[in-house]
């Protein structure tokens, strides 16, 4: 994966909880704690009558401040506004569906649920009528786990489990008060840890005033002081429909499309030509990017102001430190842009791994403007407004499901292994959550070891071969499937087995359609045939001096058997200066021919040149 999976920006979620009530210690009984948070609340009954809810205040997140307004009504409708200056945000939920208008303006419906969704759907509207505090319900279990310190405050940890999925919600109740101190919730792999504070009574409830969330994948605090509560007020269910889009931020060149504009497929990545102002730059296209994103170096270049500090997530979950830009206008081929908002982050570790400078990364804020295809064994692209454009092939469709600019699709490793997955157009290959790797067994294998990265730092990985992937109603033979090997908890369950990247897609033509929600997919004109691949097990950056330098070597491989090291700096292969290669991609090429071929490297090591001779083979035999 190139580029952040997931940069979720705002999530705003507004806890209501207890009052005071009198003291009592060493109590083990969960459901009767439950009893006493909600008497403190003004009673079940009272919670359960509260059926809206309207909130303004101050948001304080990614080094920004601005204000917020949320309306909502029980179970499952809301509308949150978000103002932060340069980033500008509405979401909300009619009780159908959810939808998004974006900081460009562009409104993203969501429509098409996947299971993991319309189960957490299910468990929300019961969570809503306070389900949970039955304790003869089918759907939930609830214990009392200990009693621990909350900023020296001793809680009773409740612990809330359910039958529909694997999330948990663990609540730190104060011992004297009955006040909620802290929540920890678990939703797939998502994990986040949410303080509350200065309570105040409020019609009867008690509610309050300030919380602050931290997600401990991305690192991202975002803490809100209310300034208003209104206990059921009248509320316009209008409010919970989409909004109209105004207009569009882009124009075609000529009709209704931008057809059959090459691309460069480097590294199993699509690269593309875009022109802002003057300066023409290779950009990397890529599905897994929640935001358009360009290198801080190259935002520099063009004197853009840089604003806020957002934190994101890279390739296995790494995290991302991004800034907010805004992009001037940009035109690729038959295509002219708008200004846009955009995260720019630091791209130097990625570009000196892949060799070439990129300037940036075209995510959802580009790619939902369009239905886009992308022509694998003919190296095209073609962009087509979603109004007008008709599908006139044989090709299958395949709903996707958006969540948080990201979306998923089903598919099916070796016959087995079935469900969601990431469609990841900027991951060179395809990969699998890291603790679904282990619960399954994969890292029992045999695994050629290696270094990956994204947006965000390196992370050791493990690859094995399989027996074949379906997806879209095609079946590919002998995939192959990365994981990352660090540390993983088998506890936590992510909603998706993994992610597809590139090593699937260029096997066929896709159509990506956002505002329909859905993939087309047809065989391209090398479908299932074999592709090229790396016969050496040495990964390489470019260096300083532009010389590629050593920065992995997988043990047992041709690499380590011919003596590569860390650190190795390439001087030339079968006597050829590596000057005279066309930087890293000519170099990756020639480790990718056939098994057997010999190549004779010079590498100079400490300060010594040494010959090194490394014979190309199979990593999966």
């Amino acid at each position: 994966m190139i580029s952040p999976r997931t940069i979720c920006l705002v999530t705003l979620v507004v806890a209501i909880c207890a009052t005071i009530v009198a003291a009592k210690s060493n109590l083990t009984d969960p459901y009767e704690i439950l009893k006493l948070s909600f008497d403190a609340d003004g009673g079940l009954n009272r919670l359960k009558a509260e059926r809206t809810q309207y909130v303004e205040g101050t948001l304080a997140v990614a080094g920004l401040k601005g204000t917020l307004k949320s309306w909502s009504q029980q179970p499952d409708r809301s509308r949150t506004e978000v103002d932060l200056g340069v980033l500008k945000m509405t979401q909300g939920d009619n009780g159908r569906y959810q939808w998004v208008l974006d900081a460009n303006g562009k409104l993203q419906k969501i429509t098409k649920l996947d299971e993991p969704t319309i189960k957490r759907r299910q468990l929300k509207r019961l969570m809503a009528d306070y389900e949970y505090a039955n304790p003869k319900s089918n759907v939930f279990k609830v214990t009392l786990t200990g009693v621990e310190k909350v900023q020296d405050k001793d809680c009773y940890v409740i612990k809330i489990v359910n039958s529909i999925n694997s999330d948990v919600i663990a609540n730190y109740i104060n011992s004297e008060t009955f006040l909620l101190e802290k929540s920890f919730t678990t939703e797939g792999e998502e994990r986040k840890e949410t303080f509350s504070g200065d309570y105040r009574k409020i019609s009867g409830l008690i509610v309050p005033f300030w919380t602050k969330e931290t997600s401990l994948n991305s690192g991202q605090i975002q803490e809100v002081t209310l300034t208003k509560y209104e206990s059921n007020p009248p509320v316009d269910t209008s409010l919970f429909e989409p909004p109209e889009q105004t207009g569009k931020d882009y124009r075609f060149s000529s009709g209704n499309s931008a057809e059959n504009i090459p691309f460069r497929f480097i590294g199993n990545h699509i690269f593309v030509f875009v022109k802002v102002g003057c300066r023409e730059r290779l950009w990397v296209l890529d599905t897994g990017a929640g935001m358009s994103c360009i290198s801080e170096v190259f935002a520099k270049e063009l004197g853009l102001r840089l604003e806020g500090d957002m934190k994101g997530l890279g390739a296995a979950g790494t995290q991302v430190s991004l800034k907010l830009a805004t992009l001037p206008r940009f035109e690729l081929p038959g295509i002219e842009f708008d200004s846009q908002k955009v995260a720019a982050l630091d791209m130097k570790a990625l570009i000196q791994t892949l060799g070439f400078d990129c300037a940036g990364i075209l995510g959802f804020d580009f790619l939902s403007r369009f239905v886009t295809k992308v022509d694998y064994a003919n190296l095209l692209l073609s962009f087509y407004d979603p109004e007008t454009f008709k599908y006139l092939g044989d090709g299958h469709e395949v709903n996707m499901h958006l969540k948080e600019n990201l979306f998923r699709v089903d598919a099916t490793l070796d016959s087995v292994h079935k469900g969601s997955w990431v469609f990841d157009m900027g991951a060179s290959g395809n990969s699998l959550d890291g603790a679904y790797a282990v619960r399954k067994g994969f890292t029992t294998r045999k695994i050629v070891e290696g270094l990956g990265r994204g947006a965000g730092s390196a992370f050791r990985t493990g690859s094995v071969k399989c027996k074949s992937f379906e997806f879209a109603g095609y079946g590919i033979d002998s995939p192959v499937v990365s994981f990352s090997t660090g540390s993983a908890d088998t506890a936590i369950k992510s909603d998706e087995i993994g992610a597809l990247g590139n090593t699937l897609f260029r096997n066929f033509v896709v159509y990506c359609d956002y505002a329909h929600e859905k993939l087309i997919v047809e065989k391209g004109d090398k479908f299932n045939q074999p592709f090229p691949v790396d016969n050496s097990g040495v990964q390489f950056k470019r260096g300083d001096s532009e010389e590629p330098v050593v920065i992995f070597v997988s043990p047992g491989t041709p690499a380590a058997k011919a003596d590569f090291k860390e650190g190795d700096v390439v001087k030339s292969i079968n006597g050829i200066a590596v000057k005279y290669f066309d930087g890293l991609t000519a170099v990756r090429e020639m480790l990718q021919q056939e098994p057997g071929t010999k190549l004779t490297f010079v590498i100079e090591r400490n300060g010594q040149k040494k010959e090194l001779k490394l014979t190309l083979a199979d990593l999966y035999e």
